[in-house]
């Protein structure tokens, strides 16, 4: 069992995304929807603190922003447009008037993040958080496909005891996975099995050359390539010299949509027989 100190020795130093504004005002991480931890607004005015220019028991009449500054920060531009040259205590400066200066001090600019920009615990705090945002993230998305994939395997004719073998967990708690499976789950393996149907249809029996597979009309060109894949990874296709084969579990794929379209076409059948005998 790891140590509390080589725990902390080995403290995260990847780079994880920026931060983004949501459309409900909340600060996340770019592209992920994981909130940033303790992440407040930043205002211009906590970005930089300029010098006050003022006379004795007077209000302040001006700033001085660093040239520097001005150049090098966007948020500055409009210091450049209002701003007069001056020679400021650290070097040239752009002396703007005071009101004008509060009144940008309150803009937002970005985002106060305390795995950046606290100090101490705190800052360590924060960088923990985030790693364990993320890798609660990634054990929901690893947990979703684990369930989608049990009940794909069951779908495809293995019985629970087999899979439950494979994944070294009890029959129970196999069937618990497909006997309760969250709506989300099954729409994803509708999904796949819909799909991968079409694509192994217009393979057929016979191996295919990856570039002269039919395209499903249900499918644009790069959704197919997609599924492809997607049936390589499954094991439902194999890919040699000769191209693309369905495997035993791609051609039972097959053959149940065969069954199937063939008990709706006689459904279909019999319902169109019974209503020609009332009439």
């Amino acid at each position: 069992m790891p140590s509390l100190l080589n725990i902390l020795l080995d403290a995260p130093l990847d780079q994880r995304p920026e931060v983004e504004l949501s459309l409900r005002g909340r600060w996340n991480y770019e592209g992920t929807g994981i909130p940033a931890v303790g992440a407040r607004d930043l205002t211009l005015g906590e970005k930089h603190n300029p010098f006050v220019v003022s006379r004795p028991g007077e209000e302040p009449v001006a700033v001085l922003l660093p040239a520097t500054e001005v150049d090098e920060d966007p948020c500055l531009e409009w210091a450049r447009d209002v701003g007069v040259e001056v020679q400021g205590p650290d070097g040239p400066a752009l002396q703007v008037p005071f009101p004008l200066w509060q009144e940008h001090a309150e803009e937002t600019v970005g985002a106060w993040l305390p795995e950046r920009d606290a100090q101490g615990i705190e800052r360590s705090l924060a960088i923990f958080e985030r790693e364990f945002r993320f890798a609660q993230q990634a054990v929901d998305a690893t947990r979703m496909v684990r369930n989608c994939l049990v009940v794909l395997a069951t779908s495809l004719g293995r019985s629970r005891r087999e899979v439950g073998e494979s994944l070294g967990l009890s029959l129970g708690r196999v069937q618990q996975l497909n006997e309760n499976p969250a709506a989300e789950v099954m729409q994803v393996v509708e999904q796949v099995l819909e799909a991968a149907t079409l694509v192994a249809k217009n393979i057929g029996d016979r191996p295919c050359p990856r570039e002269d597979v039919p395209k499903p009309r249900a499918l644009s060109n790069e959704e197919l390539d997609e599924v492809i894949h997607v049936m390589l990874l499954l094991g439902l296709l194999a890919e040699d010299a000769d191209g693309l084969r369905l495997t035993s579990d791609g051609l039972t794929l097959l053959d149940t949509s065969s069954r199937a379209g063939r008990k709706q076409r006689k459904n279909a059948g019999d319902r169109e027989r019974a209503g020609n005998a009332s009439k």
